[in-house]
């Protein structure tokens, strides 16, 4: 059982590693193209925005696990992780900019309703690409 576990330890470590540039990366896209600025807000005490931002994340991480329990390779969990974050994106975009284009605002002004709402928005969609990146 050792000897399976030291053999498999560098697997899990290029996993994660690459999972965690991944999520950063992510992140870092996500706070650019967001009109406010997550962290700040979150520093000032801003649930909304934490929400927001947590409840995106989560939305981003969901298939990305999946696809880490499914993959063939780090190449291959990379690409579905850029669709997973391309998804996220995406939905962020046709809530703030088609449907709801005062969220943002809200999310500013610490409306709760609004960071729920993206964050779970996020989460929802996210659910339903894990199911999706499933072979």
């Amino acid at each position: 059982m050792f000897a399976y576990f030291v053999e498999t330890l560098p697997h899990f470590l290029a996993y994660f590693a690459a999972a965690v540039v991944l999520a950063v990366a992510f992140l870092a896209v996500y706070v650019l193209i967001t009109p406010h600025r997550e962290f700040a807000l979150i520093r000032a005490g801003n649930t909304a925005a934490a929400v927001q931002v947590t409840g995106t994340f989560l939305g981003f991480a969901l298939p990305v696990a999946m696809v880490i329990g499914h993959s063939v390779s780090i190449p291959d969990m990379l690409m579905w992780g850029a669709v997973a974050a391309v998804v996220q994106l995406v939905v962020f975009f046709v809530i703030a900019r088609l449907l709801f284009r005062a969220v943002s605002q809200k999310i500013v002004e610490d409306c709760l309703a609004s960071g729920v709402f993206v964050g779970g928005m996020g989460v929802g969609f996210g659910v339903l690409q894990a199911a999706c990146m499933v072979p």
